[in-house]
């Protein structure tokens, strides 16, 4: 009888507090990605994230009709940068091609990442997602802007509730990194950039 009331009143709880969005961060460990790559590219590439993207906030399902909020662009700028510093000979922050850094630093392609997230939880007491995905989509210029390839990674990750009730972001976290890795061997793959 007890069990009964705690499991309605959890539910209860649950659908009271149902639709608020829960911050979470999707910061990998960018310690992880050191040696993922294999021999570098030769050549210096401008990271390009605007600040329009990093103020971009993203709303995804969580768990017991919950939803979690993240900045995808701004949580993973440093792990993107990291990953292109595995895969590349030189990598810099740049605001696009005109930003006079290009032609000073003789970067050689420009890189835009476009991200999107996806998240889930099968738990109906809980909020934070069991289940998370980020979607990679790199889109590679050279220096004046013109396309040059274009990679896609997903990577994904998952966490149980023993595992998250001490990061309830653990789920995101482990998801960024997995396409981050994945991106610096798509990268190094990549015939188009050699």
């Amino acid at each position: 009888m007890i069990e009964r009331f705690l499991l309605l009143a959890a539910a209860v709880l649950t659908l009271a507090l149902g639709g608020c969005a829960h911050p979470i961060s999707l910061n990998p460990d960018v310690a992880s990605l050191a040696g993922s790559g294999g021999a570098k590219i030769d050549k210096k590439v401008g990271l390009v994230v605007s600040e329009d993207a990093r103020r971009r906030e993203v709303t995804t399902p969580g768990g017991g009709g919950d939803k979690v909020s993240y900045f995808p662009y701004r949580d993973l700028e440093n792990g993107l940068y990291f990953a292109l510093a595995e895969a590349f000979a030189g990598v810099s922050r740049v605001a696009g091609p005109a930003d006079p850094q290009v032609a000073a630093q003789g970067l050689n392609y420009l890189i835009t990442p476009e991200i999107r997230t996806t998240s889930f939880s099968d738990s109906l007491l809980t909020w934070p997602p069991t289940m998370f995905t980020v979607e990679l989509s790199c889109r590679v210029s050279n220096a004046s802007g013109a396309s040059v390839t274009e990679v896609r990674v997903v990577g994904d990750g998952r966490a149980s509730f023993d595992e998250f009730k001490r990061d309830f972001s653990l789920a995101a976290k482990r998801a960024s990194e997995d396409a981050l890795k994945k991106l610096v061997k798509a990268l190094g793959e990549a015939q188009a950039l050699r």
